[in-house]
Protein backbone atom coordinates (compact mmCIF):
# COMPACT_ATOMS: atom_id res chain seq x y z
CA UNK A 1 0.00 0.00 0.00
CA UNK A 2 1.35 3.15 -0.96
CA UNK A 3 2.15 5.81 2.17
CA UNK A 4 0.64 9.02 1.88
CA UNK A 5 2.07 11.17 4.57
CA UNK A 6 0.35 14.35 5.77
CA UNK A 7 1.27 17.99 4.22
CA UNK A 8 1.84 20.27 6.49
CA UNK A 9 2.72 23.42 5.93
CA UNK A 10 3.54 23.18 1.99
CA UNK A 11 3.40 26.86 1.39
CA UNK A 12 4.81 29.97 2.80
CA UNK A 13 4.19 32.99 1.56
CA UNK A 14 7.09 35.67 1.91
CA UNK A 15 7.05 38.60 0.11
CA UNK A 16 9.91 39.28 -2.69
CA UNK A 17 12.69 41.71 -1.64
CA UNK A 18 16.71 42.19 -2.44
CA UNK A 19 16.29 41.35 -5.91
CA UNK A 20 15.23 44.41 -7.81
CA UNK A 21 18.62 46.23 -6.95
CA UNK A 22 19.82 48.64 -10.08
CA UNK A 23 22.22 47.54 -12.64
CA UNK A 24 25.50 46.99 -11.52
CA UNK A 25 25.00 47.07 -7.39
CA UNK A 26 26.55 44.38 -5.94
CA UNK A 27 24.96 44.82 -2.27
CA UNK A 28 25.68 41.89 -0.13
CA UNK A 29 27.37 39.83 -2.89
CA UNK A 30 30.81 41.90 -1.67
CA UNK A 31 30.16 39.84 1.91
CA UNK A 32 31.28 36.45 0.78
CA UNK A 33 32.47 35.57 4.02
CA UNK A 34 29.72 36.76 6.14
CA UNK A 35 26.99 33.65 5.70
CA UNK A 36 24.86 35.04 8.59
CA UNK A 37 24.29 38.47 6.99
CA UNK A 38 22.13 36.19 4.34
CA UNK A 39 19.03 35.24 6.38
CA UNK A 40 15.02 35.06 6.29
CA UNK A 41 13.22 35.72 9.27
CA UNK A 42 10.17 34.86 7.76
CA UNK A 43 11.05 31.12 6.73
CA UNK A 44 10.23 28.59 9.45
CA UNK A 45 12.51 26.01 10.33
CA UNK A 46 11.16 22.43 9.74
CA UNK A 47 13.37 19.64 10.74
CA UNK A 48 13.34 15.99 10.53
CA UNK A 49 15.87 13.80 12.62
CA UNK A 50 14.52 10.61 11.27
CA UNK A 51 13.79 9.41 14.95
CA UNK A 52 10.27 9.10 14.94
CA UNK A 53 7.90 6.05 13.17
CA UNK A 54 8.34 7.48 9.83
CA UNK A 55 9.43 10.27 8.46
CA UNK A 56 8.76 14.62 9.27
CA UNK A 57 5.28 15.48 8.08
CA UNK A 58 6.24 18.53 5.78
CA UNK A 59 7.50 15.67 3.34
CA UNK A 60 5.46 15.44 -0.30
CA UNK A 61 3.94 12.25 0.04
CA UNK A 62 5.60 9.22 -2.88
CA UNK A 63 2.95 10.14 -5.14
CA UNK A 64 2.89 13.90 -5.51
CA UNK A 65 2.83 14.94 -9.00
CA UNK A 66 4.38 12.69 -11.33
CA UNK A 67 5.43 11.11 -8.55
CA UNK A 68 9.03 10.94 -6.20
CA UNK A 69 9.37 7.82 -4.63
CA UNK A 70 7.68 3.85 -4.99
CA UNK A 71 5.94 1.79 -1.43
CA UNK A 72 8.89 1.01 -0.10
CA UNK A 73 11.99 3.02 -1.20
CA UNK A 74 11.80 5.76 2.02
CA UNK A 75 12.43 3.54 5.36
CA UNK A 76 13.93 4.64 8.50
CA UNK A 77 16.63 2.47 9.20
CA UNK A 78 19.06 2.07 12.33
CA UNK A 79 22.25 0.78 10.46
CA UNK A 80 23.58 3.85 10.28
CA UNK A 81 22.78 7.85 11.78
CA UNK A 82 24.58 10.78 12.03
CA UNK A 83 23.26 11.01 15.48
CA UNK A 84 20.60 10.10 17.85
CA UNK A 85 19.54 6.47 16.79
CA UNK A 86 18.07 6.10 13.20
CA UNK A 87 18.33 7.73 9.71
CA UNK A 88 16.36 7.41 6.96
CA UNK A 89 17.73 4.90 3.86
CA UNK A 90 16.66 5.76 0.54
CA UNK A 91 16.72 3.04 -1.96
CA UNK A 92 15.87 3.11 -5.86
CA UNK A 93 15.14 0.17 -8.05
CA UNK A 94 15.15 -0.52 -12.03
CA UNK A 95 12.13 1.16 -12.81
CA UNK A 96 11.12 3.32 -10.37
CA UNK A 97 8.90 6.46 -11.47
CA UNK A 98 9.60 6.14 -14.27
CA UNK A 99 10.05 9.31 -16.85
CA UNK A 100 11.33 10.87 -20.09
CA UNK A 101 14.70 12.32 -19.68
CA UNK A 102 17.04 14.40 -21.94
CA UNK A 103 18.51 12.87 -25.07
CA UNK A 104 16.85 10.25 -25.48
CA UNK A 105 17.26 8.80 -21.93
CA UNK A 106 15.19 7.08 -19.55
CA UNK A 107 15.36 8.11 -16.05
CA UNK A 108 13.87 6.88 -12.27
CA UNK A 109 13.98 8.03 -8.56
CA UNK A 110 13.19 8.07 -5.23
CA UNK A 111 13.48 11.18 -3.45
CA UNK A 112 12.42 13.41 -0.67
CA UNK A 113 11.01 17.09 -1.40
CA UNK A 114 10.85 19.58 0.86
CA UNK A 115 7.34 21.22 0.11
CA UNK A 116 7.41 24.45 -2.67
CA UNK A 117 7.45 27.73 -0.97
CA UNK A 118 6.66 30.99 -2.44
CA UNK A 119 11.02 32.14 -2.05
CA UNK A 120 11.52 34.59 -5.23
CA UNK A 121 13.39 37.49 -3.57
CA UNK A 122 14.12 35.57 -0.45
CA UNK A 123 17.48 33.07 0.62
CA UNK A 124 16.46 29.77 2.19
CA UNK A 125 18.82 27.40 4.03
CA UNK A 126 19.27 23.72 3.35
CA UNK A 127 21.00 21.16 5.58
CA UNK A 128 21.57 17.44 5.88
CA UNK A 129 24.14 14.48 6.35
CA UNK A 130 24.23 11.74 3.93
CA UNK A 131 26.29 8.85 4.04
CA UNK A 132 26.92 6.60 1.26
CA UNK A 133 27.46 2.97 1.86
CA UNK A 134 30.68 0.97 1.08
CA UNK A 135 28.85 -1.15 -1.18
CA UNK A 136 27.37 1.67 -3.20
CA UNK A 137 27.94 0.82 -7.31
CA UNK A 138 30.22 3.49 -8.79
CA UNK A 139 29.26 3.58 -12.04
CA UNK A 140 29.27 6.48 -15.23
CA UNK A 141 25.43 7.21 -15.24
CA UNK A 142 23.93 10.28 -14.62
CA UNK A 143 23.21 10.46 -10.45
CA UNK A 144 21.86 13.79 -8.67
CA UNK A 145 21.82 12.70 -4.78
CA UNK A 146 20.61 16.67 -4.10
CA UNK A 147 18.98 19.40 -5.80
CA UNK A 148 16.94 22.67 -5.77
CA UNK A 149 14.21 23.34 -8.39
CA UNK A 150 11.84 25.99 -9.37
CA UNK A 151 8.16 24.85 -10.22
CA UNK A 152 7.90 24.57 -14.06
CA UNK A 153 11.52 23.74 -15.38
CA UNK A 154 12.47 20.75 -15.79
CA UNK A 155 15.97 20.80 -14.87
CA UNK A 156 17.60 22.04 -11.59
CA UNK A 157 19.00 25.31 -10.48
CA UNK A 158 21.84 23.47 -8.52
CA UNK A 159 22.38 19.75 -8.38
CA UNK A 160 24.72 17.93 -6.33
CA UNK A 161 26.18 15.22 -8.13
CA UNK A 162 27.66 11.71 -7.79
CA UNK A 163 28.90 10.20 -11.08
CA UNK A 164 31.48 7.16 -11.49
CA UNK A 165 32.95 8.24 -8.39
CA UNK A 166 33.16 12.07 -9.15
CA UNK A 167 31.70 14.20 -6.84
CA UNK A 168 30.65 18.01 -8.50
CA UNK A 169 27.62 20.48 -7.96
CA UNK A 170 26.24 22.25 -11.07
CA UNK A 171 24.08 25.55 -11.31
CA UNK A 172 21.92 26.80 -14.30
CA UNK A 173 20.00 29.03 -14.86
CA UNK A 174 18.52 31.67 -17.65
CA UNK A 175 21.35 29.52 -20.31
CA UNK A 176 24.09 29.50 -17.63
CA UNK A 177 25.55 26.08 -16.41
CA UNK A 178 28.77 26.37 -14.13
CA UNK A 179 30.07 23.06 -12.87
CA UNK A 180 32.27 23.06 -9.57
CA UNK A 181 34.68 20.00 -8.59
CA UNK A 182 33.42 18.75 -4.70
CA UNK A 183 35.69 17.49 -2.50
CA UNK A 184 35.63 13.67 -2.73
CA UNK A 185 32.78 11.36 -0.97
CA UNK A 186 34.60 8.59 1.34
CA UNK A 187 32.08 5.98 0.94
CA UNK A 188 31.08 4.43 4.43
CA UNK A 189 31.53 7.95 6.38
CA UNK A 190 28.90 10.79 7.20
CA UNK A 191 29.37 14.54 5.14
CA UNK A 192 27.61 17.52 6.56
CA UNK A 193 26.41 19.54 3.59
CA UNK A 194 24.71 23.16 3.70
CA UNK A 195 23.43 24.41 0.42
CA UNK A 196 22.41 28.36 0.98
CA UNK A 197 20.66 29.88 -2.41
CA UNK A 198 18.98 33.37 -3.14
CA UNK A 199 16.08 33.23 -5.40
CA UNK A 200 16.44 35.77 -7.79
CA UNK A 201 16.09 36.07 -11.15
CA UNK A 202 18.77 38.93 -11.99
CA UNK A 203 22.67 38.87 -10.61
CA UNK A 204 21.68 38.95 -6.79
CA UNK A 205 21.18 35.58 -7.31
CA UNK A 206 23.28 33.23 -4.95
CA UNK A 207 24.30 29.38 -4.55
CA UNK A 208 26.75 29.09 -1.36
CA UNK A 209 27.44 25.07 -0.81
CA UNK A 210 29.33 24.21 2.55
CA UNK A 211 30.70 20.72 3.01
CA UNK A 212 31.85 19.31 6.43
CA UNK A 213 31.93 23.17 7.30
CA UNK A 214 34.50 24.17 4.94
CA UNK A 215 32.79 26.72 2.13
CA UNK A 216 33.39 24.92 -0.89
CA UNK A 217 31.00 26.67 -3.81
CA UNK A 218 30.10 30.41 -3.78
CA UNK A 219 28.15 31.62 -7.24
CA UNK A 220 26.55 34.89 -7.85
CA UNK A 221 23.76 35.40 -11.01
CA UNK A 222 20.27 34.43 -12.01
CA UNK A 223 18.97 31.38 -10.23
CA UNK A 224 15.35 31.47 -11.17
CA UNK A 225 13.46 32.05 -14.59
CA UNK A 226 11.19 34.86 -15.40
CA UNK A 227 7.48 34.00 -15.61
CA UNK A 228 8.28 30.39 -14.05
CA UNK A 229 5.90 29.86 -10.75
CA UNK A 230 7.11 31.39 -7.51
CA UNK A 231 7.69 27.80 -6.19
CA UNK A 232 10.84 26.60 -5.06
CA UNK A 233 11.89 23.43 -3.39
CA UNK A 234 14.92 21.11 -2.12
CA UNK A 235 15.10 17.40 -2.96
CA UNK A 236 17.61 15.02 -1.51
CA UNK A 237 17.75 10.94 -2.64
CA UNK A 238 18.42 9.53 -5.45
CA UNK A 239 18.09 10.09 -8.89
CA UNK A 240 19.23 8.56 -12.39
CA UNK A 241 19.44 7.67 -15.62
CA UNK A 242 17.84 4.20 -16.17
CA UNK A 243 20.06 0.90 -14.89
CA UNK A 244 19.24 -2.59 -13.60
CA UNK A 245 21.06 -2.50 -10.19
CA UNK A 246 19.30 -0.89 -7.17
CA UNK A 247 21.18 1.83 -5.42
CA UNK A 248 20.80 3.15 -1.40
CA UNK A 249 21.80 6.09 0.41
CA UNK A 250 21.57 7.47 3.83
CA UNK A 251 20.75 10.75 5.16
CA UNK A 252 20.25 12.55 8.74
CA UNK A 253 19.37 15.76 10.40
CA UNK A 254 17.58 17.48 7.88
CA UNK A 255 16.39 21.01 8.07
CA UNK A 256 14.93 24.01 6.10
CA UNK A 257 15.58 27.15 8.06
CA UNK A 258 16.00 30.89 7.63
CA UNK A 259 20.07 31.34 8.25
CA UNK A 260 23.21 29.06 8.33
CA UNK A 261 23.29 28.20 11.99
CA UNK A 262 19.45 26.75 12.01
CA UNK A 263 20.04 24.13 9.71
CA UNK A 264 24.21 23.07 10.17
CA UNK A 265 23.24 19.23 10.78
CA UNK A 266 27.15 18.97 12.90
CA UNK A 267 25.08 20.77 15.33
CA UNK A 268 23.82 18.24 18.10
CA UNK A 269 19.87 17.95 17.45
CA UNK A 270 19.03 14.72 19.44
Amino acid sequence: MKMCWPLIGTFLIVFPSGCDRQPGATGNLERPNDAHHYSNPSLSVRFDGFEQTRPAGFWLPGNYGSGLYEPGAIALSTNYARSGRQSVKITVHEGDVEQAGDGGTRVERAELDSGHFHLLGQDAWYGFSLLIPKDFPIVDTRLVIGSCKQSDVSRPIMAQRFQNGEHTLTVESQGRKKKYYLPAITQGKWIDMIYHLRYCTNEDGLVEVWMNGRQVVRYAGPTAEAGAKNAFYNKIGLYRDRMEQPMTIFFDNYTLGPDKESVDPARTKI
